[in-house]
């Protein structure tokens, strides 16, 4: 149209001049490349709009299972919310428990207190009106002598103001023999109050009787020989335990069959008492070993090697190794962080409760606490004084037995 236009527009010989023509080729050939360009355009539209459909379904579906996942990380989400709002409510619960039931323990101290205050009172009340009793007793018993001794000296007056007389001479010698009266202390009473009778070591001797109520008490606890590896020796009260790398080892007969209650392959030995119910405590010293290892097992334990010798196998314990306190808890130990290392350990069983607690005996810092499930075995002590870790550890355990 262009085309024609311009030529319409021009004369005859101008339309025939070469350079007209070439333009007009140039021209010509612009217009048919223009053609192109739009043709290819719309091929690439069409093809782009062909691709797009065929890859819309696909992305569809990407983006319904990604609703789903998303669907299902909100599901974990509001679970997770739920679970811990039940245990947000189960910890305060049990810290409520916890209350309750540390109050009520010292509710319990201050009833014994309160006693223990009553009868110390009571106790000093009696010696108070029994001392001021004798002391009043006395003042009268001391008056009526002085009012005796003043009615003698007023008769006396009387007779020296009467007239000499021959009968007078006769009542005055009279009186002088009856006058040989002198005043006689009643028995002397203390009058000295001594406070160490009553105060004293008032809190040390309060802290004695308290032992009666303590619960639990001090656990008498002993080592059980029939259960010690062949290579750990006892003292003869079985409350000494240590390693002896040297020790001879007398040889069985082979008609005599192995103890199984013998350790065979760790250096362990338990103790004789078995709990079942109960409240228990008791110390263990261990000064300045450089590796132990004690705390509860279960009776049935096994005596030879264990693939693991922890939580698993029945045995909740604390150790000393490469200078860290240990919780010998599965797949793998945990450190327990401590200030100062521990020389005497406190061992708490608690079987209602199922728990196995540690402590620092001389702070009463608590260490670790173990959880375990319901045990129908009896629970046993367990101790493991270790090799002598080339004579850094020659020491012994000790059972301590606090006396209070």
């Amino acid at each position: 149209m262009f085309f024609n236009s311009l030529s319409l527009s021009l004369p005859l010989s101008s339309l025939l001049s070469p350079s007209l023509l070439l333009h007009q080729e140039s021209l010509v050939c612009f217009l048919v490349s223009l053609g192109e360009i739009r043709m290819y355009k719309n091929h690439i539209k069409d093809t782009n709009n062909n691709c797009n459909k065929s890859l819309l379904p696909d992305h569809k579906e990407k983006l319904i299972q990604a609703i789903k996942r998303i669907k299902h990380e909100v599901d974990e989400c509001w679970e997770a919310e739920r679970e811990t709002y039940i245990w947000s409510v189960d910890v305060e619960r049990c810290f409520d428990n916890l209350e309750r039931e540390v109050r009520a323990e010292f509710q319990n101290l201050h009833r014994f207190l309160d006693e223990e205050e009553t009868m110390d009172m009571e106790r000093l009340k009696k010696e108070k009106e029994k001392r001021v009793k004798l002391l009043r007793e006395r003042e009268k018993k001391i008056a009526m002598q002085g009012r005796d001794l003043e009615r003698g000296i007023a008769t006396l007056n009387n007779k020296l103001a009467e007239e000499d007389s021959p009968k007078l001479l006769k009542e005055i010698q009279d009186l002088l023999k009856r006058s040989q009266v002198a005043f006689i202390p009643p028995p002397h009473v203390d009058v000295e109050v001594r406070s160490a009778h009553f105060v004293g070591p008032i809190q040390y001797r309060i802290w004695k009787h308290m032992k009666s109520c303590l619960y639990p008490n001090i656990t008498e606890v002993t080592f059980d020989p029939e259960t010690a590896h062949p290579l750990l020796t006892l003292s003869p009260s079985c409350t000494s335990v240590w390693f002896e790398e040297d020790k001879v080892i007398p040889k069985a007969s082979e008609e005599e069959p192995p103890n199984p209650r013998c350790f065979h392959y760790y250096y362990s030995v338990m103790g004789r008492e078995g709990f079942i119910t109960g409240r228990h405590y008791w110390e263990v010293e261990v000064g300045h070993k450089t590796a132990w290892r004690l705390g509860v097992a279960r009776e049935d334990v096994h005596r030879g090697e264990m693939d693991s010798s922890g939580t698993s196998n029945g045995l909740w314990t604390l150790s000393l190794k490469g200078g860290a306190i240990l919780a010998c808890t599965d797949p793998k130990p945990i450190k327990v962080p401590v200030s100062i290392k521990p020389i005497r350990i406190g061992v708490f069983l608690d079987c209602e409760k199922e728990e196995v607690a540690f402590y620092n005996a001389v702070t009463m810092t608590p260490l670790y606490t173990f959880s375990m499930e319901t045990v129908f075995v009896p629970l046993i002590p367990f101790y493991n004084p270790c090799d002598t870790d080339d004579g850094r550890n020659l020491g012994p355990l000790k059972l301590f037995s606090p006396s209070i």
